[in-house]
């Protein structure tokens, strides 16, 4: 079973690599060539149903709406817009063992990072990099005067309002009045702002926990996928990092490229990331 499903993996890699999507139950050219008649139904796997079309996964609705014109590349499979992968700018802080700050372009292999309130763990390696794509983020400004800022298929995490549990959240999805978590001094930040942004440059670090303390606030280390099941598929790449992500090179590895080919096959790209919900109170999450 195991064979078959890798045989499956790598059929679907090299049927995108080709210029193909999957529609869901069926494949196109492109996005737009999934329709058959049967609206939403014709869009899933590689595509998504955005305001009455299908539209490339990683695309938001306001792009697809054409409200966002961006010097951007384009997707090779889609010919949309491409958002980049789920990552943080380049000028995205960390906070060291050490007390100091360290931007994101400068984080390495190695360093010891806050990755919850008063938690820290080691950057294992990078999902993904890239220094020069024109990539569009959302800044999510707070009552507290402070902001993070990430890619929009981003997961971030938030306090419920209603039985104050900690849950995950796209950042495509937050809203005003969302309450995020400020790890650095324990409070609660309600969002009373949200705005884009493009900057060159991407990273996407990956630590022991899965998680990371970015400009002040909680988020995951991964996109696209729910936490849960993105942290159980990179266990042997936190475990084992030298041999499954290697060097910090430019671009996205070949372990985590099959692992968001099987996510992609088992149909969990973009599904609700809150299917867990955490206690804060506990040191996993």
């Amino acid at each position: 079973k195991i064979l078959l499903l890798l045989a499956l993996v790598i059929l679907d890699y090299d049927l995108q690599v080709s210029g193909d999507v999957r529609c869901g139950q069926h494949r196109a050219p492109t996005c737009n060539d999934c329709l058959n008649g049967n609206g939403a139904q014709d869009c899933s796997g590689d595509c998504q149903w955005l305001a009455e079309g299908c539209f490339d996964a990683d695309e938001d609705e306001e792009s697809s709406k054409g409200i966002i014109s961006t010097g951007c590349q384009r997707n090779s499979r889609t010919g949309r817009c491409s958002t980049g992968s789920g990552c943080f700018p380049s000028t995205a802080e960390v906070y060291l063992l050490s007390g100091d700050t360290k931007m994101m372009k400068n984080l390495e292999i190695g360093d010891t990072v806050l990755t919850k309130h008063k938690t820290y763990s080691k950057v294992v390696g990078f999902m993904d990099i890239n220094y020069q794509e024109e990539t569009t983020f959302l800044s999510l400004m707070t009552n507290l005067s402070t902001s993070v800022s990430m890619t929009l298929n981003h997961i971030v995490f938030i306090k419920t309002e209603e039985e104050d549990e900690t849950i995950t959240k796209y950042v495509n999805d937050i809203q005003i009045g969302d309450i995020l978590l400020h790890e650095i001094t324990g409070q609660k930040g309600e969002v009373i702002k949200i705005s884009k942004f493009v900057s060159n440059g991407y990273f996407a670090p990956l630590t022991e926990t899965g998680t990371l303390v970015v400009d002040g606030y909680l988020a995951s280390c991964y996109a696209s996928f729910p936490h849960w099941a993105a942290n159980i598929a990179l266990y042997p790449a936190r475990t084992w990092p030298a041999i499954f992500l290697g060097n910090a090179e430019e671009g996205t590895g070949t372990f985590v490229t099959v692992i968001k080919a099987v996510g992609n096959l088992l149909n969990l790209r973009n599904t609700l990331p809150a299917l867990v919900v955490m206690d804060a109170s506990k040191d996993e999450f």
